[in-house]
Order: C-alpha cells, then structure tokens, then sequence
C-alpha cells in the first residue's frame, strides 16, 4: 500500500472489527455444512441407540 493511501485514511475508533456483515468465506461455510451433516448423523445415531434401549428392535 502505498503512503498516499495512508494518508488520505483517517483513524477512525471503533472501525478496527469493520467487516461485511453478508460475506463469509468459503472455508467458514464449508465447515458450518459440515457440522450440520454431522449433527444431523449424531441425532439420528442417538434415535438408533435409543430404540434399542427400549428393547422394541428385540421383539421383532
């Protein structure tokens, strides 16, 4: 960056965690669909085990 740019940009307090509210990087989003996925197969895995707690798969 060169001076000139430095110069004409005032400090502006409080503008230090400035950012776009709507971006989010593709690494962020790739790891929030992850956890979904993963949630999603842990609920479904507790659902399993909680049947078979029950003893309802032993009487079929």
């Amino acid at each position: 960056m060169s001076n000139q740019y430095t110069q004409e940009a005032p400090y502006h307090p409080g503008y230090e965690d400035a950012c776009f509210k709507n971006e989010v990087s593709k690494d962020v989003s790739e790891l929030s669909e992850s956890r979904k996925v993963n949630a999603r197969y842990l609920k479904f895995s507790d659902a399993i085990v909680e049947f078979c707690k029950s003893g309802a798969g032993s009487r079929m």
